[in-house]
């Protein structure tokens, strides 16, 4: 979320009071129940805006924009404006309100919705004027504004994956990713020390890595000790593991690598999911562990682990 406030650029100017008694950030496109009181005198009309500094724009983001509404106005109800009050369009381009909605990943938002009350009845912006143009209108006649400030946030997909065609054939790939010591061989995070144990075979083997977390600096926990649990095994074409330690309950995060047929070699698809990681660990943890940039590392490791193998 950034910090810039629309308002910095603007006069400063006397505040009064805005309620709701509904959500007054919804994420569908019905206007929020709002009142207001307190205005200055000689108030003649009202305003109302709602707009996302945070959006990832140049401009923000205007998601409402209510013009002319009479100084005898002192409340809306939801999904409706007064007359003769009329809604510009917004950064959608419709004429109406467009709620919450942020970008999946991209944090959260702060939607500043504001009274606007004002000097004059008619602000003189037309219907099809833009709400950058009502602010331009409204800067040298706002007598005072009453603001709500909310959040909303949309979570970003849990799971990252990155893909590099191998020159190679998907059973010498798979024979290292099946490989205790081809894990440690591959890794580009720095944690895996050492590992012991067979080459597994299905779903539900195990084997043992030696952990140094110093490598991330994100958890106090040096060396350690952790098991390997092989979540899905399909010989040369996919393999997945959890890890589970000696912290209960196990974190629940998944690793994993699809491997297909390719001109030139084998697609392989890293996968990291974290999805069903619980609030415990969520709490104590960032999430995700491993960045995309350390699996797409890893891929390359592959490759040239593979290579060296085969030499």
């Amino acid at each position: 979320m950034q910090l810039n406030d629309p308002f910095a650029r603007l006069p400063e100017v006397p505040g009064f009071t805005v309620t709701s008694t509904t959500e007054a950030f919804p994420g569908g496109d019905t206007s929020p129940q709002l009142s207001w009181s307190g205005a200055p005198m000689g108030t003649k009309s009202y305003a109302v805006t709602m707009y996302d500094p945070d959006a990832p724009t140049m401009s923000g983001f205007w998601h409402w924009a209510v013009a002319n509404i009479p100084a005898t106005v002192t409340s809306i109800t939801e999904g409706t404006v007064p007359e003769p009050a009329i809604e510009l369009p917004n950064d959608a381009r419709v004429a109406g309100f467009a709620g919450a909605a942020p970008p999946a990943g991209h944090g959260p938002h702060r939607y500043f919705l504001t009274v606007h009350a004002l000097d004059v009845e008619d602000i003189g912006v037309p219907a099809d004027g833009t709400p950058a143009m009502l602010g331009f209108a409204m800067s040298s006649h706002t007598l005072g504004r009453a603001t709500l400030i909310g959040t909303a946030e949309t979570p970003g997909p849990e799971r990252i994956e990155v893909s590099r065609l191998i020159p190679a054939p998907a059973d010498a790939i798979f024979a290292v990713l099946a490989d205790p010591k081809g894990h440690v061989d591959i890794d580009a995070s720095g944690m895996l020390l050492d590992a012991e144990g067979d080459p597994v075979e299905r779903a539900g083997d195990r084997f043992v890595v030696h952990m140094d977390r110093e490598a991330l600096g994100d958890v106090p926990l040096g060396k350690y000790d952790v098991e390997v649990v092989i979540t899905e095994l399909v010989p040369g074409e996919e393999i997945a593991w959890t890890v589970e330690g000696q912290f209960q309950p196990p974190v629940r995060h998944v690793y994993g690598y699809r491997l297909a047929p390719a001109d030139g070699g084998t697609l392989v698809t890293s996968y990291y999911d974290w999805s069903r990681v619980g609030e415990k660990w969520r709490e104590r943890v960032d999430f995700p562990v491993v960045p995309e940039s350390a699996l797409k590392a890893t891929l390359g490791i592959l490759e040239r682990t593979v290579r060296r193998r085969a030499a």
